[in-house]
């Protein structure tokens, strides 16, 4: 299996961005940017807009006091919990200055609001049966997407059966593109469907894969 994996093709250059590990919603980093970049008067109405505001004024600020600062306030103030993961993208962007500026490199955040480790992002991926899945194809399932994942640097966290579908938590490597391990692994698995849900953004309910499975997704897409 070693000859499909093509280091690179699709992937993300990791010398050049840093996975933010916690699992922040993609929502948050929008609002960190809009903080960042537009004018004080145009956001005045964001909930918590005095803490954000100072939290992107230490960020900007790039310095190891800025930092411990930001750091003070998240570990001795009673956050909410938007507050309080605003913070720490607020932390990780103040960190990423700060080394590029010792580095005289240009890091940037990459994030999913499953989080990640230090060059792989987390994702949750569904999995169907052509007429179900059983046991020892669940365990075939496991073994071959753990020998896809070890081929390209990534990692095989859980694998569950739900019932009517199976998931997994895969930690992906940057340096490969994730749908080549999938299509790679589900081809190896004839019994299962080749449509699959992906998702680095939150752990869907049963409700929203139902939804995937009858292809409302589809209509509303």
């Amino acid at each position: 299996m070693n000859d499909r994996a093509k280091k690179g093709e699709e992937g993300i250059d990791n010398g050049e961005v840093r996975i933010i590990e916690e699992k922040i919603h993609p929502d948050v980093f929008t609002e960190f940017y809009r903080f960042l970049e537009e004018s004080n008067e145009s956001l005045k109405s964001v909930t918590g807009y005095a803490i954000k505001t100072e939290f992107a004024k230490l960020s900007k600020a790039g310095s190891i006091e800025s930092f411990r600062h930001i750091e003070r306030i998240i570990e001795d103030s009673d956050l909410g919990g938007i507050e309080k993961d605003f913070g720490i993208v607020a932390l990780n962007y103040c960190r990423f200055r700060i080394e590029n500026e010792l580095l005289d490199i240009q890091v940037g955040m990459v994030s999913g609001g499953l989080g990640g480790t230090a060059n792989k992002i987390r994702y949750y991926l569904v999995l169907t049966g052509k007429d179900g899945i059983t046991s020892d194809q669940l365990i075939e399932v496991e073994a071959v997407f753990k020998l896809a994942a070890d081929d390209r640097d990534s990692i095989i966290e859980e694998v569950k059966h739900h019932g009517f579908y199976v998931s997994l938590s895969i930690l992906g490597s940057l340096d490969y593109a994730i749908g080549d391990l999938l299509t790679t692994a589900i081809s190896e698995c004839k019994f299962l469907e080749e449509d699959y849900f992906l998702t680095n953004v939150e752990i869907p309910t049963g409700e929203l894969i139902q939804d995937w499975l009858d292809g409302k997704l589809d209509e509303t897409s």
